[in-house]
């Protein structure tokens, strides 16, 4: 078949080229794009967008070109950035035909958003630190309004939250305050002649600094059971919700803040280590794009590692210590999209298997990605992607399950009632260390 160029190939695109948001020049991409999709059609098992995007094709006697522009938004909403086509497909760069799907989507959104503009209730879904901070003020109330049946109805009618997903706990003492406290009643100040493993900045990330402190603790303790120094380097989101709305410009102010926050850790010689997938994705490949002109951010994305990545290479370098004192029996480990996109590797399940009897990797995704699964307008859509995943788990009738990324767990927990943990956790109870 014959297909057309593009007019610029994808990774000389920015965010901030005036024409990164022109519908026309948008719109011939999206057409460019959707031919060779046409053609191909692999993709069309992975998520709901790719079978919107046929079916629309499939309808119109002029195939993609009789397709209009409100299609085209149809195929955009329905797409949750999980970037598993990115991998899947065969025509990425350095093809000619320089195909790279979830590029466009965060384009064509951002075009949408600039067009449209954010709804309020969808903006205040991506202020995490704000409702962080405001959950960590009152707890008990902000748990049990995630509970209360009532008010998630309500929660549903005014945010868009769909009743059913089920709310993260939100927690006083968050990692930031217990690391802190810990600090100051130090007998002594840890210095690096004490952690001959290196130093690493630790970016808690907002899901687990507010909801899931346990993973927080673990982190740290198992680093330093491991001699490795750990600074906590944490203030803010690191974007990614609102990349999830097209807020760009949102997303450039929080990058450029944490940039300034971490580069001088880097320049000490740290590493920055995050344990959510999408955290570590957003440092390592949108930081760069977000400040094209910034050499501190390719140095920042460059020092950053997945916490579990980070943990393997220091197995690889034999630095890793082995002293468990606990082991588990099957383990169910779930690998998240945004690991998977980073193509490091499967590192959680090969850690576990040094504490595991058994270690079944399930490589199928959760259908959250950011707010997407959790809306009411796309839940049910969001709970067929994840039929794979949790059958998947479900058959394995493991004795624990296990996945790196929080909305995952969120996911397991509302669809088998399962709550699964993080694998740096598992590894802080089969050293033996504590979690409180």
């Amino acid at each position: 078949m014959k297909v057309e160029l593009p007019e610029k190939p994808s990774g000389e695109w920015r965010y901030h080229d005036p024409d990164f948001g022109d519908f026309h020049k948008l719109e011939r991409e999206l057409r460019r794009v959707a031919d060779i999709c046409h053609q191909c059609r692999r993709c069309l098992p992975l998520c709901p967008s790719f079978p919107k995007l046929f079916e629309l094709v499939d309808a119109s006697a002029d195939e993609v070109a009789g397709v209009a522009l409100e299609g085209f938004d149809q195929v955009n909403e329905l797409c949750y950035h999980c970037k598993l086509c990115y991998n899947h497909c065969p025509y990425t760069p350095p093809h000619e035909w320089d195909v790279d799907f979830p590029a466009l989507m965060r384009r064509h959104q951002q075009a949408r958003a600039r067009r449209d503009g954010v709804p309020l209730a969808r903006r205040l879904t991506t202020r995490t630190d704000l409702l962080g901070k405001l959950g960590a003020l009152t707890p008990p109330l902000m748990n049990f309004a995630n509970r209360n049946r009532l008010s998630r109805v309500m929660m549903e009618k005014i945010l868009g939250i769909h009743r059913d997903w089920v709310q993260p706990a939100f927690h006083h003492q968050t990692v930031k305050r217990w690391f802190n406290r810990r600090r100051r009643r130090a007998a002594a100040p840890a210095t690096e002649s004490s952690a001959p493993n290196g130093r690493v900045a630790f970016f808690t990330t907002c899901s687990v600094n507010y909801n899931d402190p346990v993973v927080g603790r673990a982190a740290v303790r198992v680093l330093e059971h491991n001699d490795v120094l750990v600074e906590l380097v944490y203030e803010r989101c690191c974007g990614m919700p609102f990349t999830d709305t097209g807020d760009l410009d949102a997303a450039r102010r929080n990058a450029e803040r944490n940039v300034a926050d971490l580069l001088p850790q880097v320049e000490a010689g740290a590493l920055i280590v995050a344990p959510g997938p999408s955290c570590s994705l957003m440092l390592k490949e949108e930081y760069p794009r977000l400040l094209p002109e910034s050499a501190a951010a390719k140095r920042v994305a460059a020092a950053t590692r997945d916490l579990m990545e980070y943990l393997h290479g220091l197995a690889k370098e034999k630095k890793l210590k082995r002293d468990f004192k606990h082991s588990f029996g099957r383990v169910a480990c779930h690998a998240p999209c945004h690991l998977r996109a980073q193509n490091i590797g499967f590192r959680s399940r090969d850690l576990l298997r040094l504490c595991a009897d058994e270690v079944e990797l399930v490589d199928a995704c959760s259908g959250v990605d950011g707010t997407w699964g959790m809306q009411a307008r796309f839940h049910d859509a969001s709970l067929q992607v994840a039929d794979k995943m949790l059958s998947r788990i479900k058959a394995t009738a493991a004795d624990q399950v296990s996945t790196d990324c929080p909305l995952s767990a969120l996911r397991i927990e509302e669809g088998l009632g399962i709550k699964a943990r993080h694998p740096v956790v598992l590894l802080c109870e089969a050293y033996g260390l504590p979690t409180t």
